[in-house]
């Protein structure tokens, strides 16, 4: 897959994440796509409006594929997110039989736990595709200007 594809992907992540602002989540989003970049299916964060913490966007996209593909075929895909995947996410992503990731925006510093993606590769027994950091930039500042807008909103 080429930069440009993977900038695109982000892209589409990022308007996922944008769709989780609007409707009042937390600007996350992700996609999944064929090992071309063919997108599979896509999911932002429904935290808020579902009412349910665990309601990221790559949980509910795992949720999603689960219903429609079979777990054989997860390893043939990539995950594609705004931002790092949570501990959370990310474990959950592996245990589920993808490999293949692209993240724009780092973790934030205020998760809890405070784990990287890089340090639940540790003690993964899986070897990962992992990039980071495409369109890095751009997701960082989207989800810096989601998140000062609700809490002005909060306010």
């Amino acid at each position: 897959m080429n930069l440009e594809t993977k900038k695109n992907l982000i892209r589409l992540a990022m308007q996922e994440a944008q769709a989780a602002a609007d409707e009042g989540n937390y600007p996350f989003g992700a996609v999944v796509t064929d090992l071309e970049g063919n997108v599979i299916s896509a999911a932002h964060n429904t935290q808020v409006t579902d009412q349910d913490l665990t309601a990221h966007a790559e949980i509910n996209l795992i949720r999603q594929l689960s219903k429609s593909h079979e777990p054989e075929e997860f390893s043939q895909y990539y995950l594609i997110s705004n931002a790092e995947s949570c501990s959370m996410c990310f474990s959950a992503a592996i245990k589920a039989g993808i490999v293949h990731y692209i993240f724009g925006a780092p973790s934030e510093a205020h998760m809890e736990p405070f784990l990287k993606v890089a340090d639940v590769v540790k003690y993964c027994r899986t070897e990962l595709d992992i990039i980071y950091g495409i369109l890095e930039e751009e997701c960082k500042r989207q989800i810096a200007e989601v998140r000062e807008n609700q809490n002005h909103l909060a306010q």
